[in-house]
């Protein structure tokens, strides 16, 4: 199983980072002031800040994984396109995932009462209606296609792989009889599901309230960022906190504020029952984007994931069966 020798692994770390931002900030007539500072490290990136004579911004470098997006390029490309929702990205190195960006402000915390996720869910079902038109643009940007017809067989591929599976305890049932029940059920609701007919559209794949900052601090506009994940998929994808929330009248209003956005493509018990069934599918989603991740990140780096990749797993076996 080969392993990815990441920006953060190699010679010169991060030195050839600074070298880097401080020539693509001289290009920008911004001086800096003193040197990269670590905000935040993880197996799946790093994020740096750099103070300026004007402003703080932000480097970050994102790991090169199967199923993530070419974030540096996908989220120029996004603030391109779609400006009001983006970050401006100052500088960006495609062929090695780095990007410079504006300070946004500070993200929602996950502690912010329900009805605070109402209005960013609703602005981000319009920025996904805003990107069918520019499929072809976000692709050719390094935004990776993930068709919800694949799922079937990346997990089928994925249940063959005794080295990924054999990271899942013991007490899940994966005995042949049951995986192919499962495979089953999710070919038929994906079918059911594409028969609604809603298009494929940008997809963060991690979208919860602490990815989103509202813009100059006002709750009317907002900023979606952390794009590593971002794919173009089934927009439902993107009810993974959404589906995994406690039933609540708060939960609700927010599904209702964003299916009110898809309309256009069905009525709302039609847009209701297309939700529901994306669920499992979104488990499914999230349990692939696990498993690649363990497949090229050693088991040093990814000692915080075994326990979403089983969380993710235990969600998709349940709720594909129930």
């Amino acid at each position: 199983m080969s392993k990815t020798l990441q920006s953060w692994q190699q010679a010169n770390w991060p030195q050839t980072a600074q070298r880097w931002t401080a020539a693509e900030l001289s290009k920008q007539n911004i001086r800096l002031i003193d040197e990269l500072q670590v905000v935040k490290t993880w197996a799946l990136g790093h994020v740096l800040k750099q103070s300026t004579d004007s402003d703080d911004t932000f480097f970050k470098a994102t790991a090169f994984l199967p199923l993530f997006s070419n974030e540096a390029s996908l989220c120029a490309k996004l603030f391109e396109l779609f400006p009001q929702y983006s970050a401006r990205v100052i500088a960006f190195d495609a062929h090695q995932q780095w990007m410079l960006t504006e300070s946004f402000g500070e993200a929602f915390v996950d502690t912010v009462p329900l009805c605070d996720w109402v209005k960013p869910f609703t602005e981000f079902a319009n920025l996904q209606l805003a990107s069918v038109d520019h499929i072809e643009e976000l692709e050719a940007a390094g935004c990776i296609r993930r068709d919800i017809t694949q799922l079937p067989i990346q997990l089928q591929r994925i249940f063959n792989d005794k080295a990924i599976i054999s990271r899942l305890p013991q007490d899940i049932d994966l005995s042949t009889e049951r995986l192919s029940q499962v495979l089953t059920k999710l070919k038929q609701s994906i079918t059911a599901l594409a028969a609604y007919q809603l298009p494929s559209s940008l997809v963060h794949s991690d979208l919860h309230i602490e990815n989103i900052v509202p813009r100059n601090g006002v709750k009317e506009h907002f900023t979606f960022f952390d794009w590593s994940d971002g794919c173009i998929s089934h927009p439902f994808i993107d009810g993974t906190y959404l589906f995994r929330m406690d039933d609540s009248e708060g939960k609700q209003q927010i599904i209702d504020a964003y299916l009110n956005q898809w309309s256009k493509y069905g009525s709302k018990d039609e847009l209701k029952r297309a939700w529901q069934l994306a669920e499992s599918i979104c488990y499914a989603h999230q349990a692939v984007s696990y498993a690649g991740m363990l497949h090229i990140l050693s088991e040093q780096q990814t000692p915080d994931l075994i326990h979403a990749f089983e969380n993710a797993f235990r969600r998709f076996l349940f709720k594909v069966m129930n």
